[in-house]
């Protein structure tokens, strides 16, 4: 009984505090697992799982947490993977027109082998694109609209190893970017998306920063 009111308590904080950045959370695309977000105020950091057969091609399926935001923003935010497996595996940052599974997005997507990449659905139920970056496994993104233009930044901060960070700090100095005809209004979030219908995975986010750009112009 104690237990099983403690966990309550625990769980009711956790939405309580999430909803101080964020908006709401839930699955998208209706995947076979239910995915959760919990926030522990000390640290600072978002703890998602979730499962979903895949972000890409027609329609997806993962877990979200957003907030609706209405103009261009710029959202950072270091993110890290539970364990080093299965490789195709997704967290990152989305900018989403509805939370249908096959609606217009855009985002930044790192895999679980490394790759990360820009990733857009130009219309609802089209195929899905992606930019990649030369950059493997980066520990901070950077996502930034300016009306329709969408701009990928990602940088590798923190080496387990000695390793030439000056040759690694970041993509491009203007970064990577597409146009897409998005409405001033979306939801944007941080997700996870195991690829696996059957398997749940755990993504890490902290350090988010979230700014709204161009708030004075007319």
């Amino acid at each position: 009984m104690t237990s099983c009111l403690l966990l309550s308590l625990l769980v009711m904080t956790a939405c309580s505090s999430e909803s101080s950045l964020f908006d709401g959370s839930g699955d998208v695309g209706n995947p076979k697992l239910k995915g959760s977000v919990a926030y522990d105020k000390s640290t600072g950091v978002y703890t998602l799982t979730g499962a979903g057969a895949n972000i890409w091609g027609e329609t997806d399926e993962f877990f979200y947490v957003w907030k609706k935001v209405t103009g261009d923003f710029r959202m950072s935010t270091k993110l890290s993977f539970e364990g080093i497996d299965p490789e195709h595996r997704k967290i990152g940052i989305m900018i989403r027109e509805t939370l249908d599974g096959d609606s217009k997005y855009a985002d930044i997507s790192i895999h679980g082998d490394g790759l990360n990449s820009l990733q857009w659905r130009p219309a609802k139920g089209a195929e899905t694109f992606e930019i990649a970056s030369s950059i493997v496994m980066p520990d901070h993104i950077t996502f930034e609209r300016h009306g329709n233009t969408f701009v990928m930044k990602t940088a590798i901060r923190e080496w387990p190893s000695a390793i030439d960070v000056a040759e690694n700090a970041e993509e491009f100095p203007l970064g990577t970017q597409i146009t897409l005809d998005l409405p001033e209004t979306c939801y944007v979030g941080i997700f996870v998306c195991s690829h696996v219908e059957d398997k749940i995975e755990t993504a890490y986010y902290s350090d988010i920063k979230f700014e709204l750009l161009n708030t004075g112009k007319n």
